[in-house]
């Protein structure tokens, strides 16, 4: 073909027509993106704009060889056959279009292709950071993927511009098979890469029918991938061309030429180029072979069979042990719910299936959450700093909060966290399914089916502290809390035919909400206290009473007996007292008395303690007693004859005896004549034992008794 500035045009002018069409998909791809929310759509609009600068580039190298061929031919033209003109001059003074490509090609083409690697990497990074706070734990810093309603519109969309792209890329690579045009190689090769993304976007829309959306995802996070492999590949030919020599007259290949993107863009090559490698690996042409031949003729049955073969592979399922499963017919769901075992279905894509483990304990929060994990939470800490939202306290009572106008009562403020841990409940797993949708809200991690759950979870927990006062909550009720949520919540959600099963409601913190939480640390001090005096007054009390009664397991009733009798006697007294009391209703309360009064002593001696002991001793003491009594007066009862036969000498008797009893070391002497006639002349001197009186009525007593 005759390269001259018509072919320059050519050239220019398709280049031209690829810039409007890569302007036009581009634009389309952005608002279709924006208009219908489609994340995807803008992540493959922002590699077509990239494409735009590289049709640009195009358009200002063809037009300046336009320009070149141009002054050559003018140059021509004024030389004629005269060898020594004026124009044999070299230089880029007379030759400004040739210095103008010249320059092309070392500086701009280059400076081009490195602005192009630079843009696809910060866009690369800025997507990937994008797609990296999808599970950011701040909300506010969270991202999402936004899937269009329109997957039909979409669909059409993508399918129609991968057409546009892929047949103007296959045109325009066959125009750069002419060396003039060689430099096209590079559009068509950036065509192709639209081309791909499209086709994976359409991909991840057709499985968007069959209610999956992880293959969208996919291509989310293929998409910036792929813009990194592209502009690496770009910055290792910019090295390459440094280096490379240059033969003259070729026109250099620019930095931005994927040889990668050009072999999906030209197939054929790509067969060629494979057949050739086979060939020089084995030393001969063996794809001329029978054998290379059957095996090119066969592989459409040989994709055939292993389709057919993925196809019967996916009509079944494996349901594990723990797990149940149902069948999904365009989002709509067939049949029962299949336990453990083989489950059969329709080959995809017709029928899917879900299936979950129905014993996995789930845990979502009801209220704020840590930024990081916390082993101690005191009141006065800062939640603000410390939770990721801000905290929204609970009201709870104040005072008794039984006045018939709300406005009269008494409210306060707790900051409450709160989590929830369920799980599927064994024969919920249907209603679980119909409840909600796994599909995540915008600006949140958790989906409708969760944020269902906790708005229901959280209804219960306001409505359960509404109707408790504060020092309940913070102090004596503290304990019964988690299983009063608990037994609340798990009615509430079952009204909602949920299909959850509660495990435990944590409270791991219950404090005053705000500034208020510091003046309730002296109270929680003192209500500690109170606690620790009172354990330690039961564990006395039980000590002694262990102690008293002596076996533990009696004290209640011992206790409850000795009650009885005391209101009993108590009864008796006052009918005793009472002078009106009939005589059969005394002798009853006594008789009750009395048979309480036994039953008490009979327990009290069961459990053989010290008050048995004491009880024993008693009736010891008092038989003694009684026995000292009875012989005292068994003596005097002896005595009363010897007195009834003679008074005076009996009396005489015992009053010497207790002379004798009292006074032993004092000398005593008897007169038996009248005092008056009696001169006593006492000599200081001892007498003879015989005529001791005392000792003669001592041993006289000892020989009666």
């Amino acid at each position: 073909m005759r390269v001259d500035h018509h072919a320059c045009q050519r050239a220019t002018t398709t280049a031209v027509t690829g810039l409007i069409i890569q302007i036009a998909i581009a634009s389309t791809l952005l608002v279709f993106g924006l208009v219908a929310s489609s994340t995807v759509f803008v992540f493959a609009s922002l590699f077509a704009w990239v494409s735009t600068v590289i049709w640009l580039g195009l358009i200002v190298l063809f037009y300046q060889q336009k320009m070149q061929l141009l002054e050559v031919l003018e140059e021509t033209e004024l030389s004629g056959n005269d060898p020594s003109t004026f124009f044999d001059t070299s230089g880029d003074e007379i030759r400004p279009a040739s210095a103008r490509l010249n320059l092309l090609h070392r500086w701009v083409m280059p400076g081009l292709s490195l602005f192009v690697a630079l843009a696809l990497i910060a866009i690369s990074y800025l997507l990937l950071t994008f797609l990296k706070d999808l599970n950011h734990q701040d909300d506010l810093s969270q991202t999402f993927i936004l899937q269009t309603p329109y997957i039909g519109w979409a669909l059409a969309v993508s399918m129609g511009f991968m057409l546009v792209n892929f047949i103007f890329s296959r045109f325009v690579s066959g125009m750069a098979n002419v060396s003039a045009w060689s430099n096209l190689r590079g559009g068509s090769a950036w065509m192709v890469g639209n081309a791909i993304i499209l086709l994976a976007i359409s991909v991840g829309l057709f499985f968007r029918f069959f209610e999956n959306d992880q293959v969208l995802l996919g291509v989310c996070w293929a998409i910036p991938i792929f813009m990194l492999a592209v502009s690496a590949e770009v910055c290792v030919n910019f090295l390459l061309n440094l280096y490379r020599p240059r033969i003259h007259g070729e026109s250099p290949r620019p930095a931005f030429d994927s040889k990668t993107l050009s072999l999906f863009a030209s197939p054929d090559s790509l067969v060629r180029s494979l057949n050739d490698a086979i060939n020089y690996q084995f030393g001969f042409d063996i794809t001329s072979s029978w054998g290379y031949q059957l095996l090119i003729r066969s592989v459409v049955w040989l994709v055939t069979l292993g389709a057919v073969v993925l196809l019967a592979m996916s009509a079944m399922v494996v349901v594990e042990p723990a797990e149940q499963a149902v069948r999904i017919r365009q989002g709509k769901i067939i049949g029962e719910v299949h336990k453990p075992g083989l489950m059969f279905k329709l080959p995809w894509p017709i029928e899917s299936s879900i299936t979950e483990d129905v014993s996995r304990i789930r845990e979502l929060p009801l209220t704020f959450k840590w930024k990081e994990k916390r082993r101690v939470i005191l009141w006065t800490d800062d939640l603000f700093k410390m939770a990721i939202t801000k905290p929204k306290p609970f009201i709870v009572n104040d005072g008794e909060g039984t006045s018939l106008e709300p406005d009269n009562d008494i409210l306060a403020l707790v900051d409450i966290r709160a989590v929830l841990r369920y799980r599927i409940a064994e024969d919920g797993f249907y209603k679980w399914l119909r409840f909600g949708s796994d599909e995540t809200e915008r600006r949140s991690r958790l989906t409708y089916r969760e944020m269902a759950i906790k708005a229901i979870s959280q209804n219960a927990i306001t409505s359960l502290f509404q109707k408790l006062q504060l020092e309940n909550v913070i102090g004596s009720q503290r304990g019964d809390l988690s299983t009063m949520a608990l037994e609340l919540i798990q009615e509430s959600l079952d009204e909602h035919n949920t299909g959850v099963e509660v495990v435990a409601i944590d409270l791991p913190m219950v404090a005053p909400s705000g500034e208020a939480a510091a003046s309730f640390e002296e109270y929680s001090v003192a209500i500690q206290g109170e606690a620790r005096l009172l354990s330690a007054a039961e564990g006395q009390a039980n000590s002694l009473l262990t102690h008293t009664i002596g076996d533990s397991d009696l004290v209640d009733e011992v206790v409850t007996a000795v009650f009885d009798f005391n209101k009993s006697r108590d009864a008796w007294d006052i009918l005793r007292r009472n002078k009106l009391s009939d005589e059969t209703d005394l002798h009853q309360a006594r008789q009750n008395m009395l048979l309480l009064q036994q039953e008490a002593i009979e327990l009290i001696n069961k459990g053989n303690g010290s008050a048995a002991a004491k009880i024993r001793n008693a009736k010891a003491e008092r038989w003694a007693t009684l026995m000292d009594t009875w012989s005292r007066a068994s003596r005097v009862s002896g005595q009363m004859a010897a007195y009834k036969a003679a008074p005076e000498l009996y009396m005489q008797r015992m009053y010497m005896s207790v002379l004798a009893r009292r006074m032993p070391a004092i000398r005593k002497y008897v007169i038996g004549i009248d005092p008056a006639r009696i001169h006593l002349d006492v000599e200081l001197r001892s007498i003879n034992p015989l005529l001791n009186f005392a000792d003669a009525l001592e041993s006289d007593e000892e020989g009666t008794n």
